[in-house]
């Protein structure tokens, strides 16, 4: 009987005789299976790969018997026994051995084959035993589309195939969904955002085939649309920000996932996108574009720990780029084939190191500059960027200041020789007297004052400045004051107390209950001039450990330098400078301030007041001892006398404001450096590629060149043996797994699950196609239509089975928990960038500003603090950064954004086809909790509390419900949600502190003036409800 017949007969007996339960039909279906012929790749091969394969496949087979192919299976082993007689299953002794009791059973190991498993082979075997190519290595071709006569479902072909399956087994297509589900459904699913309010309404004016149409040709045309959808690109790609391992330093690889955007919105041809990032680098002439394109495997980790081997590290890069490739276009497992030949798939050892030979002639990618020691930086090949003629110019203005100050530099160094010999002698006499000074402190009188930070200043009767309003995360005070004649040598500056700053200050450090400051650098001018008057020494009535008072007047801008005094808060404090040279004065003069600030975390000073004196500090100093010490010595050694040196330029005020100035203009320098993408290059002399033993690089085997599995399509002699020639293999439409991978891909990121559950597995190991005419005919579809990913994305979008309700009942939620024949619409959870992005749209909040360097959004203290060198620091944005597209936050390996790993966020330290996704406490929490969060809902909040006073607390409980959901609550919603703001505005009107304290923890998002605070509050907990709620994060 043929699978046709079958299938008619259940289905007319499913329409004809409703009396049947379902498990009824499903069991006669069951039976008719039994007069149908075997299907060997949907049957069998599954029986054989995970029962047999793994000891009798293609590497050193046991008992010399192979069970892969049908010439072996027909010769048999060892024992010169035929495995498998066609047509004869009572003399075959593969159905002897896998029905034995005793120690001849096989497997030997494992559960033994079931009755059903055993029959199958025995049915096989009898029907000739005939073996046939896995079906995802023979090329697609172009099903024909089942016809039906009629079905109101079918709105495209996608929805006749999905219908055929459907009836095979007595199932019907779902209804639609509502018209405002389809729209949040195709909107997210296309873009990763929700629709406005405005975009619903205008959509329900008009709901029709032509509508939708013209809805999703505006998703697809839209610029997020390439942010949502390069996210699943940037998975397989190991996208990341950081090298990986433990010294897991920052690196550029920003502009790559900014081309992948630009080409997605392009829709740049998948063949294209294939080629340029495999081999963009070896096109004839590339450009700039084509060059950045082959980060795609720059992405790749890089140990750079202390002991690193540089060859070691390279070929474990080589190795990822192989196997990242095999997953991306492939979905095929190469990396089983790395130590032994693939135990299921028939992948040679040889064939994966002739694959490796591809991407084997890449330079090292660490390097030890000093060549001393055992550590290593990140090296590897990298491009500059463009930048504009504004950019250029300065950057050359910058360098001319840097060339004039060296010049200066060399000058005086050469002329300072004589004065270090008679610094000695001087110093010698100096130190020999302790001159405890009667100091005169003669306030400065403050003129004006101002801070890059937005701080304001008011100025009091004793001559200190008070700062208040918003304080700025790394402010720089600029303060004029007025100093009357006189010989001045030594500066002080007072961090005095106040009510309005935290626990009364010093400093304005809000963020926590310290109230601490860092003051980075402080500098002394007169009032015209750009040149810092120098200080030698400094003294302070108390230092936090580590953030020494001399610090102020070294040079190094960072926020690990400076002067702090944690944990001595609550108290007034001093510092006191000596200049290198003295200041005299004869007549009234005005001097500028600087106070720079860089630890971040508005760790600012509060309340500042200056005096100076005209006597000099003590020469009692740590310092001083030190020097007294060297110069006593009979005979200094080169590295005493160095450090006697340093001394001796530390006093010299000339030598000291030109090391500070050349600091100071080489780090300006510095930040003018363009930036850099990391490329891909071949080595202008090839490596040569062997088989590595157990894949250890240090027991290389016998040669191999460039090649690929023979189990696919050839290779044409016109493509060069390079990542060129590869790039071509892998388009050329004789492929039969590239085009079935990528739209198998798309389709479980829209629907959930893929035709192919085993997105990253096409192989003997994984899932057959519950679909396979329909995968076969995207895939031809895909090639013909010129490798458009939108063409391919709209069709699914506009199909039927996309728009169907995701309602389902119990009955075919027992069938089918999975969806896995679709016969209901999506809905699963959004990925954790989605999840935050739907947030941000809802709350108004969201930044559509694109590309740049990586954005930090807030997140908890502490997460990246490591053991280590070089910790980089994570400073969150106070600007529009802060509110961008989940697409562009900072990817750190070892500590990715902490609300993205809550929900399923990889580290991205290797390649990755699909994301999993758990369900957990912590999830909720995040969205109630994290301060991101909590921001977007008082943003959500603020919106709803700016809506005209025309609009009643109902009105305003509907549109917050339709900015979150699309559609409007039921009354019983409603009623939930207007009780909700009720009882937390009674108790914030109980308790009005608990609304300031929610303000001041989100100083970030501004309030109008007029705003009633504790209306604002208690919208914020409905707001924040409705960013919780399951639906909210949910497609579907």
């Amino acid at each position: 009987m043929e699978r046709g017949s079958e299938v008619l007969i259940v289905y007319i007996l499913f329409r004809l005789l409703p009396f049947f339960a379902l498990s009824s039909i499903i069991f006669l279906h069951d039976a008719l299976h039994l007069f149908a012929k075997v299907d060997f790749n949907r049957e069998i091969r599954p029986i054989l790969s995970q029962n047999c394969i793994s000891c009798h496949g293609l590497d050193h087979p046991k008992s010399e018997l192979r069970l892969d192919f049908a010439e072996f299976a027909y010769r048999g082993g060892k024992s010169g026994l035929p495995a498998v007689v066609p047509g004869k299953p009572e003399v075959s002794e593969l159905l002897f051995r896998v029905r034995a009791q005793d120690q001849g059973r096989m497997p030997k190991k494992g559960k033994a084959l079931t009755p059903d498993e055993i029959s199958l082979l025995e049915q096989w075997i009898l029907e000739g035993a005939s073996y046939t190519t896995h079906w995802a290595y023979t090329p697609p071709s172009r099903p024909a589309v089942p016809a039906f006569a009629s079905s109101d479902f079918i709105a495209n072909p996608i929805d006749a195939f999905v219908l055929r399956e459907l009836r095979q087994r007595g199932w019907e297509p779902s209804t639609p969904a509502s018209p405002e589900r389809w729209l949040r459904r195709v909107t997210l699913g296309l873009i990763g955002l929700p629709p406005t309010v405005e975009e619903i309404d205008d959509f329900l004016i008009n709901d029709s085939p032509v509508s939708r149409e013209q809805v999703v040709d505006g998703l697809l045309a839209s610029p997020r649309y390439g942010e949502h959808w390069a996210r699943q690109w940037l998975d397989l790609a190991r996208y990341a920000d950081s090298n990986g391992f433990q010294a897991d330093q920052l690196r550029d690889s920003w502009a790559y996932r900014d081309w992948v955007i630009e080409a997605m919105n392009a829709d740049l041809p998948f063949d294209q996108f294939t080629v340029e990032q495999l081999a963009g680098d070896l096109l004839p002439e590339p450009s700039l574009d084509q060059r950045i394109a082959t980060g795609f495997h720059r992405t790749s980790t890089c140990n750079v720990e202390a002991g690193v081997h540089p060859e070691e590290n390279r070929v474990n890069q080589v190795f990822d780029r192989v196997n990242t490739t095999g997953l991306t276009w492939l979905g095929a497992t190469l990396e089983c084939a790395q130590c032994h030949s693939h135990k299921y798939d028939p992948i040679s050892q040889e064939e994966y190191y002739q694959f490796f030979a591809f991407f084997n002639n890449t330079p090292l990618e660490v390097e030890n500059k000093s060549g001393a020691g055992v550590s290593f930086d990140f090296w590897g090949p990298k491009m500059e960027l463009p930048t504009s003629a504004e950019e250029q110019a300065l950057r050359a203005r910058l360098k001319d200041a840097v060339d004039q100050v060296t010049r200066e530099w060399k000058q005086v160094e050469k002329r300072s020789e004589e004065q270090f010999a008679a610094w000695k002698t001087r110093q010698a006499d100096l130190l020999k007297q302790a001159n405890e000074l009667d100091h005169t402190w003669k306030p400065l009188v403050p003129i004006s004052a101002e801070s890059d930070g937005g701080e304001d200043f008011e100025i009091f009767e004793d001559n200190s400045l008070l700062a208040r309003g918003k304080s700025g995360n790394l402010s720089t005070y600029s303060i004029r004051l007025r100093v009357q004649a006189g010989n001045w040598n030594s500066l002080q500056l007072e961090a005095l107390l106040h009510d309005s700053l935290p626990g009364q200050g010093p400093g304005r450090n809000f963020t926590n209950a310290n109230p601490n400051f860092v003051l980075s650098e402080l500098n002394l001018y007169l009032d015209e001039g750009n040149r810092s008057l120098a200080f030698v020494r400094a003294e302070a009535d108390f230092s936090q450990g580590g953030f020494k008072p001399e610090h102020l007047f070294d040079g190094e801008i960072s926020k690990r330098n400076g002067w702090a005094i944690s944990p001595e808060f609550g108290k007034p404090h001093w510092v006191r400078l000596e200049l290198a040279k003295s200041l005299d004065l004869t007549e009234p003069t005005v001097l500028r301030i600087e106070m720079s600030h860089e630890y971040g975390g508005v760790r600012n000073v509060g309340r500042p007041r200056f005096s100076l004196s005209e006597g000099a500090l003590p020469r009692t100093s740590q310092i001083d001892f030190e020097v007294a010490e060297l110069l006593t010595k009979p005979k200094r050694s080169a590295k005493e006398e160095k450090e006697l040196r340093d001394h001796f330029e530390k006093a010299s005020p000339e030598i000291l404001s030109l090391r500070k100035d050349l600091k100071r203009v080489q780090a300006n320098y510095r930040k003018s450096d363009p930036p850099t993408a990391l490329v891909m290059v071949e080595m202008e002399e090839g490596r040569e590629t062997r088989l590595m033993s157990r894949g250890n690089y240090l027991s290389p085997q016998e040669k191999v060149l460039p090649g690929v599995p023979k189990v696919l399509h050839g290779w044409k002699e016109s493509w060069p043996d390079n990542r060129l020639g590869l790039a071509r293999w892998l388009i050329d439409p004789e492929n039969p797994l590239v085009a079935r991978v990528t739209v198998n891909r798309w389709w479980g990121q829209l629907f959930g699950t893929g035709i192919v559950s085993t997105e990253a597995d096409f192989g003997a190991q994984g899932e057959l196609p519950t679909h396979p005419d329909l995968l076969d005919w995207l895939a031809v579809e895909f090639m013909e239509g010129g490798w458009s990913m939108k063409r391919i994305h709209k069709l699914i979008a506009l199909s039927s089975t996309y728009a169907q309700s995701s309602t389902i009942t119990p009955e075919i939620l027992e069938l089918d928990p999975a969806n896995r024949f679709f016969q209901r619409g999506p809905r699963l959870r959004m990925s954790a960038e989605m999840i935050r992005d739907n947030a941000l749209r809802i709350s108004g909040l969201l930044s559509e500003r694109m590309a740049g360097p990586p954005v930090y959004p807030p997140q908890p203290d502490g997460l990246w603090r490591q053991t280590g060198r070089n910790e980089p620091k994570y400073l969150a944005a106070r600007n529009e950064d802060r509110f961008r597209r989940g697409i562009y936050v900072i990817w750190r390996r070892a500590a990715p954004y902490a609300s993205f790993v809550n929900f399923d966020g990889p580290d991205r330290s290797s390649c990755l086809p699909k994301r999993s996704r758990t369900n957990t406490p912590l999830q909720a929490l995040t969205l109630l909790n994290d301060q991101a969060y909590v921001e977007m809902a008082l943003g959500f909040a603020r919106e709803l509390v700016s809506l005209s006073p025309g609009h009643s607390l109902e009105d305003k409980v509907r549109i917050a419900f339709r900015r979150a959901l699309t559609r409007a609550p039921s009354e019983r919603e409603l009623s939930i949600l207007l009780s909700l703001r009720a009882k937390e505005l009674k108790r914030l009107r109980a308790d009005p502190k608990r609304a300031q304290e929610l303000l001041k923890a989100c100083s970030v998002i501004e309030i109008d003036g007029e705003v009633d605070r504790l209306e604002l509050a208690s919208w914020f907990f409905v707001a924040n409800a409705l960013l919780n709620l399951d639906e909210t994060i949910t497609q579907g």
